[in-house]
């Protein structure tokens, strides 16, 4: 794994002169509940994104692909450069917010713009110490477009290089990518626990050595480049084709040329059936190897079965003792007899036919002395165990006897294929060297000829290349495989730790047993964490109620923020009661309150619903405070004369301020 990760820690944010709000806003987060307040539209929200904006700028997406004048480059996804501007009642008007954070032991003061997205400025606080970091300063997506070299010149560079040194990440990016997927659950209800691409990025980068990673994204970097340079020339090869299959259609009247046109469809089909005996082959030894690995599990089945057969019968020889002592050793013999002779086994006499029945009919009792014979002795349940695995294993073993043969004769198929394959391909051989003999090297009509024969030996030569780069794309791709292999290696290790922590946030929600599993369920070679609730994986969120699901997601954010934690961090949920019923509301609070056990900030959002939630969540925090934007924004008319959402906020505040009195009484 890599090295410990700092994660920002919320101090302050102070938004001034931005008039979505009434006022300005000054605001000291706490360790513990913080508590956003407020009907709908007065701007929760955009104040949670302001936070985040504080942080790492109006990024959406750490890295994308996009064209700039002609050029592909990899840069950053960014909100509308409008987007807190749009907000304003007053867009005229300058404003900005002031976010205070703490990175392991660095205190940073950032003021970025709201009316226009920049950074205007940056105070650093360490070890007794304060400076102010120096850099020219540019609107965010001018910054972008600059090339990296120039970038070094400038405040926000200088800035993330920072951040990004202190909290022990490997670029700034990653950062971006926290703040965003792993710190933030908006009110797009998007969770990361189905989400294959970002626990890529988790296991890759965070849950192993970034040096890995870095191999991991190079090799497969440099496998789509020789893919791309290998489809070039397949564009080539089809282009010069094109030219051929003119002439070949509308004829030349040159002998050498028509013999040479047949060689080269007998070449072109020769090609095709190497390709199709090299597939053929491919698949064999695939079939092969799954045959190995099949015959192996039936003889480890085997060895299985012989082994629980020999316990089985160790038990059933102390079970049945009682009987085999009392009972004559040949009883059995002798019943044998009477059934099929009709004989008295004793002085072989023949019997009577009625009496014959009776002793059939009544086989408890003894056929000499009529009493009762003790044969019925209670099966313990381990017995029962073992021959209900027995029948299970051998009905494995069956199955795979029928897979088996099945791969068998499939294998067999593809033998006959590859013989005949191979059949074709010498015959033609034998076709092409008679036609290359056939054809004369010159005549009047030489320059068509030469025309005609040195595009195909350029196909013949693109050929080669493109098969070279095919080559140089699979090793790369290789290469990444044995690399994600390693990651996923190092993951295995982590996966108890990781799911012992969410078993401990998802059970205290749910009342069902929860764990983490590692598998390739849903994408086949890319393995992925997925929840297992009640003993079932949940391989789709579908599967899950809403609630469920975005409670089960927060458990999982939890289980991560807890798994890196070091130093106090945040974690923002928009309005986390807006999917749950009554019955959910308290043990949705219990995992929030969980998170807290460790010093870190929790904020949420609420739309002051008169729901439990809010109540449990205020009696059961031990240190919390609020912001209430019906006081601090621009409440709409209807909700300025709701006199009940009024009344609720003020209830709210009064009793969070009297759970802050008794804190600090004690």
């Amino acid at each position: 794994m890599m090295n410990n990760i700092y994660l920002p820690s919320l101090k302050k944010i102070h938004i001034r002169n931005f008039s979505l709000y009434s006022k300005d806003i000054e605001y000291e987060f706490v360790n513990g509940v913080n508590l956003i307040i407020g009907g709908n539209g007065v701007g929760k929200t955009t104040l949670l994104n302001i936070v985040k904006y504080g942080i790492i700028g109006l990024y959406k997406k750490e890295l994308d692909v996009k064209s700039y004048m002609g050029e592909k480059r990899l840069t950053r996804t960014s909100r509308s450069m409008s987007y807190f501007k749009n907000r304003m009642k007053d867009p005229l008007e300058k404003s900005e917010v002031i976010l205070t954070f703490l990175i392991n032991n660095t205190t940073f003061i950032v003021t970025r713009g709201l009316d226009e997205i920049i950074i205007k400025d940056v105070v650093v606080l360490e070890n007794n110490e304060e400076y102010r970091l120096e850099g020219k300063i540019l609107r965010q997506d001018k910054y972008e477009k600059l090339d990296e070299k120039v970038k070094e010149d400038y405040l926000q560079f200088k800035f993330e290089s920072l951040v990004t040194e202190r909290t022990n990440l490997y670029s700034f990016n990653d950062l971006i990518f926290f703040v965003n997927n792993i710190l933030f659950f908006g009110e797009d209800r998007k969770t990361i626990l189905w989400d294959s691409n970002i626990q890529a990025i988790l296991s890759s980068k965070y849950f192993n050595n970034p040096s890995l990673d870095n191999q991991y994204q190079e090799f497969l970097r440099q496998e789509k480049y020789y893919n791309s340079l290998s489809r070039h020339k397949s564009e080539d090869i089809r282009a010069i084709k094109k030219v051929l299959n003119k002439i070949n259609n509308s004829g030349t009247g040159n002998k050498e040329i028509d013999s040479l046109k047949a060689l080269n469809e007998i070449k072109n089909k020769n090609e095709l059936l190497v390709k199709r005996l090299n597939n053929t082959q491919i698949e064999r030894n695939g079939l092969e190897n799954k045959l190995k690995l099949l015959r192996a599990k039936k003889t480890k089945l085997n060895k299985l079965l012989q082994e629980t057969d020999n316990k089985i019968q160790e038990k059933e020889t102390d079970i049945y003792k009682e009987i085999w002592e009392k009972l004559n050793p040949k009883y059995d013999l002798f019943i044998e007899n009477i059934k099929i002779m009709h004989s008295c086994p004793m002085c072989n006499q023949e019997m009577e036919e009625k009496k014959v029945k009776r002793i059939l009919l009544e086989d408890s009792k003894c056929f000499l002395c009529e009493l009762d014979i003790k044969t019925k002795i209670y099966e313990p349940e381990e017995l029962q165990l073992l021959k209900e695995n027995n029948n299970k294993v051998l009905k494995e073993i069956q199955d795979l006897e029928i897979q088996i043969y099945n791969e068998e004769n499939n294998l067999e198929e593809l033998d006959n294929e590859y013989r005949n394959t191979k059949q074709t391909i010498f015959n033609n051989k034998i076709k092409v060297r008679e036609l290359e003999h056939s054809i004369v090297s010159k005549n009047n009509q030489e320059d068509d000829f030469t025309t005609y024969n040195a595009m195909n030996n350029e196909i013949e030569e693109l050929e080669q290349e493109k098969e070279k780069y095919l080559k140089l794309s699979k090793g790369n791709l290789e290469k990444a495989n044995i690399i994600r292999s390693e990651i996923e290696g190092n993951l295995i290790s982590i996966t108890q730790e990781l799911s012992s922590i969410f078993s401990m946030f998802a059970d205290s929600f749910l009342n069902l047993r929860s764990r983490l599993t590692f598998d390739d369920l849903i994408k086949e070679g890319v393995k992925m964490y997925l929840p297992v609730i009640d003993d079932k994986v949940r391989i789709d969120e579908e599967e899950l109620s809403e609630s469920q699901r975005f409670f089960i997601d927060h458990s999982f954010r939890m289980s991560l923020l807890s798994y890196f934690y070091t130093k106090p961090s945040y974690f923002i949920c928009e309005t986390p009661d807006s999917s749950l019923d009554i019955s959910y509301e308290e043990n949705a609070a219990s995992i929030f309150l969980k998170y807290l056990e460790h010093p870190n900030a929790l904020i949420i959002t609420s739309n002051l619903n008169n729901s439990e939630f809010l109540e449990s969540v205020i009696n059961q925090s031990t240190v919390i405070d609020s912001i209430n934007l019906l006081k601090l924004g621009n409440p709409s008319t209807i909700q300025s004369k709701n006199d009940k959402l009024l009344s609720l906020s003020i209830k709210i505040e009064e009793q969070i301020n009297e759970k802050k009195r008794k804190n600090s009484q004690n």
